[in-house]
């Protein structure tokens, strides 16, 4: 918890929900953003059990703190408890942020804007690449749109179930007008040509799956770059290591997602000096 003694009158305070929240490394982040930026502003974790949930994310309009962010694991349970949702929310299903205004919970997704500042930090072009996106829920349909506007050359979408793959293409129809779409049914351990894609995203079980092999990479393309939202290890890192790719993820993705806070939330300028100095 923060020590109220660093507090002062101008100190803003963000909630961080989840079912380990005051362990979490993204409360780390979150703080050691905040305090990079020279900003007196604080994030707090707060442990909450799934039963728990609706009392505590609907009680929020009538307690002192009026922004909240969501662990993985309540991203989506929340996006249903929201009275206004953004956009980002409404069309997938993830909400990870909730401000409270005129006693109704406004339901913000960040996720995109992290993940272009993660890419531009990085590097990482999306225009003209052959993108393979593992995964059709939430998070994959959150990012799906902006891939389309990035300008991919093509996207492919890798899931379990054919319809929530077909359902997520169309929930972004408007943003993928002139690109090339496919389905893959996917099944781990699935073989993947490196060949023939420049990237690669992983948003399968994004809250832990170190142990399972996700995919197998066959052939070898260098110029591949992975990324995952797996904080930790994860199989990408093992892939990344046989292939010589590039990954990125987990860490950088935290990093992205506090920058957008302080940037949306506590208007804050962010540039990619700021994401390398809290980053690396």
């Amino acid at each position: 918890m923060i020590d109220e003694g660093i507090l002062n009158k101008e100190s803003r305070l963000i909630a961080l929900y989840g079912a380990n929240a005051q362990t979490s490394p993204f409360l780390k982040v979150l703080n050691t953003t905040f305090k990079s930026l020279g900003l007196n502003d604080f994030a707090i974790g707060l442990n909450i059990k799934p039963e728990d949930l609706t009392y505590m994310v609907k009680g929020m309009p009538k307690s002192k703190v009026k922004m909240a962010l969501y662990e993985p694991e309540y991203q989506e349970d929340a996006a249903a408890l929201m009275d206004i949702k953004d956009t980002c929310v409404e069309r997938s299903g993830l909400c990870d942020g909730a401000l409270a205004a005129d006693e109704k919970l406004h339901g913000v997704c960040f996720a995109p804007k992290a993940f272009e500042t993660m890419l531009a930090c990085e590097g990482v072009g999306i225009g003209g690449k052959k993108v393979l996106l593992l995964g059709a829920g939430a998070l994959a349909k959150a990012l799906l749109p902006l891939l389309g506007v990035m300008g991919a050359a093509s996207i492919d979408i890798a899931d379990s179930s054919v319809e929530a793959a077909d359902a997520a293409i169309k929930s972004a129809s408007s943003a993928l007008l002139t690109i090339p779409t496919d389905i893959l049914w996917f099944e781990n351990g699935m073989e993947i040509d490196m060949a023939s894609y420049d990237i690669i995203v992983n948003a399968i079980d994004i809250h832990a799956h170190s142990g399972k092999q996700i995919v197998k990479p066959k052939g070898e393309n260098k110029k591949t770059v992975l990324i995952d939202f797996v904080r930790g290890e994860s199989s990408f890192d093992t892939i990344a290591k046989e292939t010589g790719c590039k990954k990125i993820g987990g860490h950088q993705w935290m990093c992205a997602l506090a920058l957008s806070v302080a940037r949306d939330w506590l208007d804050t300028k962010v540039d990619c000096d700021d994401y390398d100095k809290i980053c690396y």
